[in-house]
């Protein structure tokens, strides 16, 4: 691993320590949430995301982390489900004023 993008899933963050790791084809990263962004937003399970790497010692550390929207199918049909049904409680909300 050099000091190129790659992207991958959060797969475990421990929020009382401050880290976790990274999930992508190349292996696990660790990261530390100094190097995510500060947007007040929690790492969460399955969070994709894309970062550099960097050597920490004999292992490697994931830095400048950004988040990646989600564009799998999955992803795409949960977000047109959710939009369905905040239209169709827009519209059962003004049928019943």
């Amino acid at each position: 691993m050099s000091n190129e993008q790659y992207q991958g899933k959060v797969k475990q963050y421990n929020a009382d320590k401050g880290y976790g790791f990274i999930a992508c084809p190349e292996g696990e990263v660790f990261f530390h949430i100094s190097d995510f962004p500060a947007d007040g937003i929690e790492p969460k399970r399955n969070d994709r995301v894309k970062f550099n790497v960097v050597k920490n010692g004999n292992k490697f550390k994931a830095v400048k982390i950004e988040r990646v929207e989600d564009q799998s199918a999955k992803a795409k049909k949960s977000k047109v489900a959710a939009h369905n049904q905040s239209i169709t409680s827009s519209l059962l909300s003004n049928f019943r004023r």
